[in-house]
């Protein structure tokens, strides 16, 4: 689809579809721009890198995790 056809399409439409248009677009085009290609080009847009188990051993539950609270006992 070129530039061309999607004006063509757009001709016609009301005030409010054609915001909507504007919007999606700008919407696609963010959308462009925050999806980095590669890891690199994440660290140069200064996003952190996620690395799974980062965390690994570091956080701690309770034995108790799971046990119902003193508060709620009446309702169960």
């Amino acid at each position: 689809m070129t530039l061309d056809t999607l004006l063509t399409e757009a001709q016609g439409l009301p005030e409010d579809a054609l915001l909507e248009v504007v919007r999606f677009v700008r919407f696609i085009k963010s959308d462009i721009q925050a999806r980095p290609s590669e890891i690199s080009s994440s660290r140069a847009h200064g996003k952190p890198v996620r690395t799974a188990g980062k965390y690994r051993g570091k956080i701690k539950m309770a034995e108790d995790f799971d046990e119902p609270l003193d508060e709620f006992k009446e309702y169960v």
